[in-house]
């Protein structure tokens, strides 16, 4: 009989600016995924919280996870100073954090392994941005950003991106890096549509993209819908929500804030919609409503880099009369019930954690617990 042999158990230290909470935002739920995916992958994991190293707090959400904080460290340097040269991959999350420490890892990780997880290209959303409010002065900070996330990229071992779309620009603009796409895993639960009614719109609102979005929903889109199907509400929920988005509030447009359990709402809606004029990467908010069964309404800024099958590709509109359109045709279909089943199918086969893990192996060129299994099994 084959056996596996056990290998001596590898250290990643990950690194991000604030603790991730799955409820939070979609960049905590991809940096949790991926903080799973290395530990199937034989790593330790160790987590630091650069802006928060004074708070002691344990990761509820990944409990196998050590955080490393005070009292025990004070800084990152710290970390990784009196652990010098003890971690086999040191994990950044995003431009601001590879930009901070990526020296410091270097010096004092001299065997790690170095990734840099993009999570999105910050300097695409500003330039998208600056392009549709007629901004120039964000024009020039999407420059000065564009070349902080190049600079990280061509100085990490490994970087990562979870979008087939800015990979593929990243690879156009510097062949040099050593470009993967690993998507993060996202949890599909039965759904029901017979009892909904309305649809939905879910952001965290410090994120620019979701207050604009929000905005053309309730001004633009909505009373499009209206004049087709008065009787079609519209709720808005998500977390640092401002004064400005709750004065949307009206007779058919419900406000409800920071909403715990998302996706107890989705079930509860018939449709979601994420109207966003500009953006990048993938869009969380998107893959949790297909998670839900709830069929969502998107711009081709929302729903770039997913790939959709033909039959949810119908779900992409361009103009704000034809999001209207989309949403009573769809929100009055019989049809609902299978187009939910197909957004289940497609959030199955394309974000699980078994794909996960493989996409990560692949780029740490390191062989994943699933092929393993594999391989034993032929």
């Amino acid at each position: 009989m084959t056996t596996l042999s056990t290998p001596q158990c590898k250290r990643a230290l990950v690194i991000d600016s604030a603790r991730p909470s799955a409820v939070r935002d979609a960049g905590s739920q991809a940096i949790l995924s991926h903080m799973a995916a290395l530990e199937n992958l034989g790593y330790s994991v160790s987590f630091v919280a650069a802006d928060q190293m004074s708070i002691s707090f344990a990761l509820e959400d990944r409990p196998s996870v050590t955080v490393q904080s005070l009292p025990m460290f004070s800084s990152v340097e710290d970390v990784l100073q009196r652990q010098i040269d003890s971690f086999d991959l040191v994990y950044l999350h995003r431009e601001d954090i590879a930009t901070r420490y990526m020296a410091l890892v270097r010096r004092y990780q001299r065997k790690a392994q170095l990734v840099y997880s993009v999570a999105d290209l910050h300097f695409l959303r500003l330039a998208r941005q600056a392009a549709v409010q007629g901004r120039p002065e964000l024009t020039a900070k999407a420059n000065q950003i564009r070349v902080a996330e190049y600079r990280a990229a061509l100085q990490a071992d490994i970087v990562l991106t979870h979008s087939p779309a800015e990979a593929a620009q990243l690879r156009k603009d510097i062949p040099q890096a050593n470009v993967h796409v690993v998507p993060w895993a996202i949890d599909t639960t039965p759904a029901d549509t017979t009892e909904r009614k309305g649809v939905l719109f879910v952001g965290n609102y410090s994120h620019a993209p979701n207050g604009d979005a929000a905005r053309w929903l309730v001004q633009a889109i909505m009373p499009a819908v209206w004049e087709m199907d008065p009787t079609i509400t519209c709720t808005l929920v998500g977390a640092d929500m401002p004064d400005s988005i709750h004065a949307l509030a009206g007779e058919r447009v419900r406000v409800l804030g920071h909403v715990r359990d998302l996706t107890r709402v989705f079930q509860q809606n018939r449709l979601s919609v994420a109207p966003l004029r500009f953006g990048a990467g993938i869009k969380g908010k998107v893959l949790e409503s297909l998670a839900a069964g709830t069929p969502c309404i998107m711009t081709p800024v929302a729903a770039e880099g997913m790939n959709l099958p033909k039959t949810l590709g119908q779900l992409v509109q361009e103009t704000a009369q034809d999001m209207a359109r989309k949403i009573v045709e769809l929100h009055n279909s019989d049809n609902l019930p299978a187009l939910a089943n197909t957004s289940q199918d497609y959030v199955k086969a394309v974000f699980s954690e078994t794909t996960v893990e493989h996409a990560l192996g692949e780029a740490l060129a390191v062989q994943s617990r699933s092929d393993a299994i594999s391989a034993i099994a032929s």
